[in-house]
Formats: C-alpha cells, structure tokens, sequence
C-alpha cells in the first residue's frame, strides 16, 4: 500500500501481516495527517508461511528511508501516541489488567516492572521507550 500525504512527494509505503492491523496503523495516519490519500492498495491472503516469506523475499522498500527527517518525525509521533494508548490497553502479561492499573496495583506492579525492563531502550525512535512509559506511570 502506498500513501500520499499531505506534500505530493510524500509516500509511505505500508506492509502488513494483518488486515485489522493494516487499518489500525492507517486510523493513526489518518490522526496525524488528516488529508492522507491512499494512491494504491493491495490486500492479498497469502496460503501459508512459505507463501509469505517468499512473497517478502521479492518485495523492495518504497518510499523514504527511515532516516529521513520527516518520516523519521511521523514515527516518532506514532510511537509517542501509541505509547500513551498503550498505557490504557488491557496487557495480557499484565493479567489482562492495564499498565496504569498494574502500576497502581501492589500484587502487579512488579510484573509491569518486569514487562518494562524487557523493553529494548536504545533510544530508537522505532520502539516505545520504557523510560517515557515509567515517567508516565510514576515508577
């Protein structure tokens, strides 16, 4: 899937493994940039894991490389976002419970502290951070 956003040169290219999870991440989009056009979209089940290996094995990145300011600054937002949606999401690690109801909770805060500490936190813009996530829940 392509998308253009709202400079004509702008194109990100999305691939998936999920339909739900392809229309989360363009809802999100669509948040940050409200005038997101889809310029070409292709949804296609692929039968089995072979299928999908080989099928991203002949695939080429599209659109600008990550290191790109602006595409780098639009992922830096998602991540930030998601991060806080994330604090409010039922985690099954957490017993189903959220990370601000863990953090709260005696009998679950040390699983949230284990859950965060596996966390990778290299800074990457990429990735949620555990060290904004703990800031954001007092820990």
């Amino acid at each position: 899937m392509s998308a253009r956003g709202s400079a004509s040169t702008d194109l990100l290219h999305i691939e998936t493994n999920s339909e739900n999870r392809l229309d989360r991440i363009l809802d999100e989009l669509r948040t940050l940039d409200p005038i997101l056009t889809i310029v070409d979209e292709s949804r296609e089940p692929v039968p089995d894991t072979r299928a999908a290996t080989e099928a991203l094995g002949r695939m080429a990145p599209a659109g600008p490389a990550l290191s790109d300011a602006d595409a780098t600054s639009v992922m830096e937002q998602f991540i930030l976002d998601y991060e806080q949606k994330w604090l409010d999401d039922s985690i099954p690690a957490l017993a189903g419970l959220t990370p601000r109801q863990a953090a709260n909770d005696p009998t679950r805060r040390d699983d949230l502290i284990r859950l965060l500490e596996s966390f990778p936190d290299d800074g990457n813009p990429t990735r949620m951070s555990p060290t904004r996530i703990r800031a954001a829940l007092g820990l």
